[in-house]
């Protein structure tokens, strides 16, 4: 708020004030000619000072843009002052009843401003036509029914708050609403490059396009316009949808506060996330409507970002897509040097492998390193904090579509098969040296999409696919993030794909690896289409093929149903690797290594005999039977025993649905 702004604002007020107590001594039934004539003075001399200081004033600004006459001017600041100025409100009362408290009518606005009949007449036609202090909501005008010349028009706080200096954006966005940021020397690689070279001219142009600006949350999309925008000459207000309440209330009162701000800075407005709205189809068609009829109702530039390739609109205006990619590895590098700053020094040593792993754009990283300053508190930086800084706000991103999972196994629990084992290593394998494969050798270029490894784990029940997947997890040093597949299919159209795309989203740039459990519900065969829930169907399973292959991190799916996978699957993976019921020699070893423990024995354990009489059991099973023995030998004050170990296992026995004789089988 600048001394300037704020002392043209009370000058204004003072204006209408004295104006308004002229107006009173002019309709008064015993007029005093000297209070008229020291009022009058006191206007005049106002008048004189104002008359230097409005050419340059917000006020006069706004007038230039929306092309307001000089009684328009007079009107809003009349509107202003009874809204904003104490003092101006008894003298109101007096000119026009207990009806100014509920805002300023145009004939209560002509007795102040002294308005002869034909300019009166006249700004009662403007307001009825489409007025752009009406129509920008610079003022209000509840629609109760009155005469144009009875009803109240009113000043909404930021039409207030902005004539006075305030340059916060419009509350009535609702914590949404901000002021991009601009980049003093934005990072870009070749590729953003190019997309940039194209903002200028749609941003310069006339008629002016709807710019849809389609990348990753994070990636540096509103960066990037802003610092066209600040070269062409205007400000980006953004509203961030992911931020906005839910509810067509809060989103309209969002609208009318970005339509409102854009119009009072000359801004150039920017709404953010679009694909925020596009939930399910009873739901997203109005809200999308709304935006729609803004976005054609408001002229000069209009910015949209999403995160959707070819999210539909349903505009008039013209339109321009602009594809914004990650930033390449080095970009990003360079990008993590300028966010860190002087704590540069104590993370470079790992900022290569930062740099390569994670897949963040400008504004991801530098959320990243905020979060990262906290993780530290009073300590140094350290590459620790930075991954940590990381998972945080992919954490936030995946919200309750996937849960993180602690892994607490160890490789030496793992009992596998040698083959099986030496595939499950060339996987991690594969992960762990793809820089210097895909990088240094340069095979990322024989690559068709993207450089993430998918692989699929299928087998019974209880044979440790779900383990490995934590224990590859651990061993790359990931988060191991489950998918909740209860969160994200959904019966309506549209709904499944963007779930899993936000999901998808947030583990390429953390560099989670994202676990499908169960993945036969997502990734079945398509089938012949015989009605719209099979085409609906087919379009889920194509999304996520495409999804898959473009990938850039590490996806596990794992299902005991092999054969119902969708077959196109299959080329898509890194790894299939299926996992038998462990032979007897694995059991044992899995006994054995389930009993090694603090809990207390008593006499010969003998696992073989375990594992011969209970030969259908896998690794979970045996847990399962394990842990009973322990709650029995607990709940008897006694240890564990062979005998209580086999009443445990005859129990899982009849949970898997077999049923052993006495004595054995």
């Amino acid at each position: 708020m600048t001394q300037r702004d704020l002392q043209i604002f009370h000058r204004e007020l003072e204006r209408v004030r004295l104006r308004a107590m002229l107006a009173i001594e002019r309709i008064a039934a015993t007029p005093d000619p000297a209070a008229h004539e020291r009022i009058a003075g006191e206007l005049a001399r106002l008048d004189a000072v104002i008359a230097e200081y409005r050419p340059g004033s917000r006020a006069h600004a706004l007038a230039t843009r929306l092309g307001l006459h000089d009684d328009d001017l007079d009107l809003l600041w009349t509107a202003v002052a009874l809204a904003a100025d104490p003092h101006v409100v008894p003298h109101a009362q007096v000119l026009g009843g207990a009806e100014a408290r509920r805002g300023l009518s145009l004939a209560l606005h002509a007795l102040i401003a002294d308005l002869d009949g034909n300019r009166a007449r006249a700004m009662a036609h403007r307001l009825c036509s489409s007025h752009p202090l009406l129509r920008d909501h610079i003022l209000g005008w509840p629609g109760d029914g009155q005469t144009v010349s009875a009803r109240p028009l009113t000043a909404p706080a930021r039409t207030i708050t902005w004539l006075a200096g305030d340059d916060e954006p419009d509350e009535a966005m609702q914590g949404a609403g901000q002021l991009a940021t601009v980049a003093p020397d934005p990072e870009l690689d070749a590729r953003q490059t190019r997309a940039a070279a194209l903002l200028p001219g749609a941003l310069a142009g006339l008629p002016a396009p709807l710019v849809l600006i389609e990348g990753a949350l994070g990636s540096g999309r509103r960066t990037a316009i802003a610092t066209v925008a600040q070269v062409v000459g205007v400000e980006v207000v953004v509203l961030d949808l992911r931020r906005l309440p839910h509810g067509t209330a809060a989103l309209e009162a969002a609208l009318i506060g970005l339509r409102r701000e854009c119009r009072l800075r000359d801004a150039v407005p920017l709404i953010a996330d679009i694909d925020e709205l596009a939930g399910p189809q009873g739901d997203s068609a109005a809200p999308l409507r709304m935006v729609a009829r803004v976005i054609d109702d408001l002229q000069g530039p209009f910015v949209v970002t999403t995160g959707r390739p070819g999210f539909e609109l349903p505009v008039s205006r013209s339109l321009m897509r602009v594809h914004w990619t990650i930033p390449d590895t080095a970009t990003r590098r360079a990008l993590w040097l300028r966010a860190l700053g002087p704590d540069a020094a104590a993370v470079e040593p790992a900022l290569d492998d930062i740099a390569l792993r994670y897949q963040l754009g400008a504004g991801g990283i530098g959320r990243a390193v905020e979060s990262a300053r906290l993780v530290a508190g009073f300590a140094p930086l350290a590459a620790g904090h930075v991954i940590e800084g990381i998972r945080a706000n992919i954490a936030e991103r995946l919200g309750e579509l996937a849960t993180r999972q602690e892994v607490k196994q160890t490789w030496d629990e793992l009992v596998l098969a040698p083959d099986l084992l030496d595939q499950v290593k060339m996987l991690t394998a594969r992960v762990r040296h793809a820089n210097l494969v895909l990088e240094d050798w340069g095979f990322s270029s024989k690559l068709a999409k993207g450089s993430g490894v998918a692989a699929l784990f299928s087998g019974p029940p209880g044979t440790g696919k779900t383990m490995v997947a934590g224990l590859i997890a651990r061993a790359l040093d990931l988060e191991l993030y489950q998918v909740d597949l209860s969160k994200v299919v959904s019966k309506w159209v549209g709904e499944t794909e963007k779930q899993l795309a936000r999901i998808f989203e947030a583990a390429e740039a953390g560099h989670a690896l994202l676990l499908f459990d169960e993945a036969d519900a997502l990734f079945a065969k398509r089938t012949d289409v015989k009605s719209a829930v099979d085409r609906y169907a087919n379009l889920e399973v194509n999304y996520l093929l495409q999804r898959i292959e473009s990938f850039g991190g590490v996806s596990i799916l794992t299902t005991n149903l092999d054969a119902s996978i969708d077959p196109a699957l299959r080329r898509r993976l890194a790894a299939s690797i299926v996992f038998w019921p462990p032979d007897v020699e694995e059991r044992q070893r899995l006994w054995r290594g389930m009993l090694i423990s603090r809990a207390p024995t008593s006499g010969a354990i003998d696992v073989r005999a375990l594992a011969s009489e209970f030969d259908e059991m896998t690794g979970a099973n045996i847990r399962n039977a394990v842990l009973a023995a322990a709650f029995l030998a607990a709940a008897e004050a006694a240890p564990i025993t062979q005998a209580r170990l086999e009443r445990a296992a005859r129990g899982e026995y009849l949970a898997m649905g077999r049923v052993l004789g006495k004595g054995g089988r």
